[in-house]
């Protein structure tokens, strides 16, 4: 007769799903400082920069109102659209030009009234009416608002001729309306046979050299008050223009 055993039962299914021994967790590395002697330097260039930058944008906003009020006097004086931009030193380098771009208009219908008063008693048989529920509404045939339109953005004032008697007459509720300011575009110039830097690098360059004094405003001849008097109209009365980039 066999003895009893006293081994349990395996249990196959618990075998199978045990888990395996937990395996030693790596231990996370610690950050490694920078070097402070970099950090430090880093920091301090970094906002000696942005110093320098302020200043710098502070310096550029005066010159700029400067340079255009001057640009603009010298138009209203000669005409000149045009300036090339030196370094000023023995050979006077140009490194750059700077051209006026005029601003836009076209007259448009400002007063509607007043001008629908006009086509009806001047030229009726481009006047109509039409009854709408619980109104009148005035109707001028807009094939003669636009050859009227374009007549006085051909003369540059609100008046019309008659295309019958050559009768100038002055027309209410229009007027020429600016679309676009006048602006001055700024390009440096580019590299070529003649000169391998361009106008950038012939900039760095005479800074470099100490030939151009970026630092201090430039000493105007006579004191010089900026007259609001002056200034382009269209930079007071047309949006700005968008601006544009220094291209070389």
């Amino acid at each position: 007769m066999t003895a009893p055993t006293t081994e349990q039962p395996v249990d196959q299914a618990a075998e199978d799903t045990a888990e395996p021994p937990v395996a030693e967790q790596a231990v996370e590395k610690k950050p490694t400082p920078p070097d402070p002697a970099y950090l430090a330097a880093v920091l301090r260039h970094r906002l000696a920069m942005k110093a320098q930058l302020d200043a710098a944008a502070a310096l550029f906003a005066d010159v700029n109102v400067r340079a255009e009020y001057l640009l603009d006097q010298q138009y209203k004086a000669s005409k000149s659209t045009k300036a090339d931009v030196t370094l000023g030193d023995d050979d006077d380098l140009k490194f750059g030009t700077v051209t006026r771009v005029g601003g836009e208009a076209e007259a448009e219908v400002t007063d509607r009234t007043a001008f629908a008063a006009w086509v009806r008693d001047t030229y009726p048989e481009h006047w109509n009416f039409r009854i709408i529920p619980a109104r009148t509404e005035v109707v001028v045939d807009q094939t003669f608002t636009a050859a009227v339109l374009a007549a006085v953005n051909s003369s540059g004032t609100p008046q019309y001729a008659d295309p019958d008697s050559g009768e100038i007459q002055e027309v209410p509720g229009v007027r020429i309306v600016p679309k676009r300011s006048r602006y001055w575009k700024w390009l440096f110039t580019r590299k070529s046979k003649r000169q391998p830097l361009d106008g950038r690098s012939l900039v760095a360059a005479a800074v470099e050299a100490k030939r151009l004094d970026l630092d201090r405003p430039v000493a105007a001849p006579a004191p010089l008050a900026l007259d609001p008097g002056v200034a382009d109209p269209w930079s007071e009365t047309a949006p700005p223009a968008k601006a544009e980039p220094a291209a070389e």
